[in-house]
């Protein structure tokens, strides 16, 4: 790592991308190629360098400010002209910023690098935006001829506390003016809770929370709706709340909830939409079907969603549900017992799993998101239980499977990329990923998933990005705003890691004050209070998870690193040697985890690493 320099940042993204990719669907990787192709000839023509792109996104450098202003308009210009962009509606917007930051091996990093995404986040597609720095270094320079700017005022950008001036880059040859900066039409928000269960079988409460989760899948691609998040909903479901609690704590718009009553073969499903503010009835209706038009039925129920809460709709878009999933109702049934065993992310839960998807193929030999359940499980078992190379190679088998039968599925490629990077094939697994975030903008795993590979890769400052950008797809996500923190803080970045602990400690707070068993959300929380300076409600957190479930090797490897925060050496190294004998064997993140860096010289944690040269993962 170098000393910091200055450089201008330039951030581009496609407006409205998820929007495009639903409309385009098989149409849209190679839009997004020629979209690249594009931008990288810019930034060849002007001397740039490209730092990283993932999905639509593109974070570029340049050395002199009046390249990077030039590279930014040929972009425009070649969009504003190209008929294949204008047809379908493509439009890119820019941010430009001039500051410091340190040069490593992966590109730029420092808190100037989040600020340039942030002043793209502020424009609107077709539009070039500059930061008053930017301005500032123009001016002084005589400017770029041809190329004029507009001050927009002050305003606000995430994450950062003051307000600043931004400026608007008119592009010679493009007559339209923005004017101002990109202010967000409001989006409408809903809550998706687990269907209640109306039987003398408690274990028919899967049927529940799997309507539940593919109505939250399927709504989350409606543009203009944003879905709270499956974890939030879900965590609801144990407390007494209705429309109106849940619509001020978390300024949903819109509540679904339903009751599921299963005999003889048949489903009976009564669903209501009820206003968050008033309390009225929006919509219900009753339906009776048998299991086999349970799909059907869902497609239905999304659709007079997106009726009664008057949001836009994509073509082709209804039939969503039915791709993913069988039409054969015995392995759907099965598929929705394996995801609930799955999510509860214990050894138990997915040897459990395991069978339901397996029973689920025995059922329908071709259901690609059983084959992608089954490498999930094994994916899980290879890190935390049996980290063999059967393991692996099972789960490798189940994920080329899944691929085979659904190259279009982005969920598959999750898998994959799972898969991949826990074999150690890097650049594999991120074309994997990228794979699946192109074909699927609003998939939050996608992002998720690519980020902790990037991690576990030691590729802190693209791994960061990529938790911003799973926490776009769901801002209530406490996992993802946390994580992007502590990789801005590895990298330097600590008053913008410090702003984002605050808000991930109040998400994860949020969690277990609805479900005070989620211990995820209480080592999460124990480990940004650490940083926050909050020592007593850290270990309070971490007490009260680790009395709930004391053998768990990921939360015993999590208070290994609170321990080792917080300066208690011998409690870490215990709970790091409990978790290994749990089965978290996997070195890459023990070696790579800045949490245990005061551990590094301790003859114990030397001990440890040398157990796991069998398991490089």
């Amino acid at each position: 790592m170098t000393a910091q320099q200055i450089v201008t940042f330039v951030f581009s993204d496609i407006e409205q991308s998820t929007r495009l990719a639903q409309r385009l669907q098989e149409r849209y990787p190679a839009v997004l190629e020629r979209h690249r192709s594009v931008i990288r000839s810019a930034i060849s023509q002007y001397n740039g360098q490209e730092i990283n792109t993932a999905g639509d996104g593109f974070f570029m450098a340049f050395e002199n400010l009046a390249a990077a202003v030039r590279a930014a308009g040929q972009i425009q210009k070649e969009f504003h002209k190209a008929k294949w962009a204008t047809d379908i509606g493509l439009k890119v917007r820019i941010g430009i910023h001039t500051g410091r930051a340190l040069q490593t091996s992966e590109g730029y990093t420092g808190v100037d690098v989040h600020f340039a995404a942030r002043v793209c986040d502020a424009a609107f597609g077709g539009q070039v935006m500059l930061s008053h720095d930017s301005q500032r270094c123009l001016e002084t320079s005589g400017g770029v001829e041809g190329y004029a700017l507009t001050s927009l005022g002050k305003h606000s950008l995430k994450d950062f506390p003051k307000a600043v001036e931004l400026f608007e880059l008119h592009v010679p040859g493009i007559s339209h003016r923005f004017l101002k900066s990109r202010n967000k039409k409001a989006e409408k928000r809903i809550a998706v809770l687990p269907f209640a269960v109306a039987s003398p079988d408690a274990a028919y409460e899967y049927v529940g929370e799997g309507i539940a989760e593919e109505l939250i899948v399927a709504l989350g691609k409606v543009c203009g709706l944003r879905v709270l998040s499956r974890s939030t909903a879900f965590a609801l479901k144990k407390g007494n709340w209705d429309a109106r609690k849940v619509g001020e704590k978390f300024q949903v718009a819109a509540v679904l909830q339903g009751r599921i009553k299963v005999a003889n073969g048949r489903i009976r499903v009564s669903v209501e939409l009820t206003d968050a503010h008033s309390g009225l009835n929006l919509w219900s209706e009753l339906y009776e079907e048998n299991r086999q038009q349970l799909l059907k039925l869902q497609e239905e129920i999304v659709h007079k969603i997106i009726g009664s809460l008057e949001c836009g709709l994509i073509p082709g878009q209804l039939n969503s549900i039915q791709k993913r999933q069988s039409h054969i109702a015995e392995a759907y049934d099965y598929y929705l017992r394996g995801r609930r065993f799955y999510l509860q992310f214990s050894a138990r839960g997915t040897d459990l799993a395991l069978r339901m998807f397996e029973k689920a193929i025995e059922a329908d030999e071709t259901y690609a998101l059983a084959y992608a359940g089954i490498a999930d499980c094994f994916s899980f078992l290879y890190q935390h239980k049996l980290p063999s190379q059967e393991t692996i190679d099972k789960a490798a088998s189940a994920s080329e499977k899944a691929i085979a039968l659904a190259p279009d599925l982005a969920e598959v490629y999750v898998s994959r990329g799972i898969v991949l990077g826990l074999q150690g094939q890097f650049e594999a697994s991120e074309q994997a990923f990228r794979y699946a975030i192109e074909r699927d903008p609003t998939l939050f795993l996608g992002w998720f998933q690519y980020g902790r590979m990037c991690f576990a890769a030691g590729k802190l400052e693209q791994a960061a990005y990529l938790f911003e950008q799973a926490n776009r797809v769901e801002p209530d996500n406490y996992q993802s705003v946390l994580l992007s923190a502590q990789m801005y803080s590895r990298i330097g970045c600590h008053d913008l890691a410090k702003t984002l602990r605050k808000r991930g400690v109040e998400l994860a707070e949020n969690c277990v004050e609805f479900n005070p068993g989620d211990t995820r959300a209480l080592y999460f929380a124990a480990n940004a209070l650490v940083s926050l300076d909050q020592r007593e409600k850290s270990l309070r957190f971490l007490e009260q998870a680790l009395l709930l479930e004391p053998k768990d090797s990921m939360l015993l490897y999590n208070a290994g690193c609170i321990y080792a925060l917080l300066g208690m050496k011998q409690e870490a190294l215990n709970c790091l040697e409990k978790s290994y004998d749990a089965g978290l064997m996997l070195r890459s993140w023990y070696e790579n985890d800045s949490d245990l860096d005061s551990l590094r010289s301790e003859p114990r944690f030397v001990a440890l690493l040398e157990r796991m040269v069998v398991y490089p993962g």
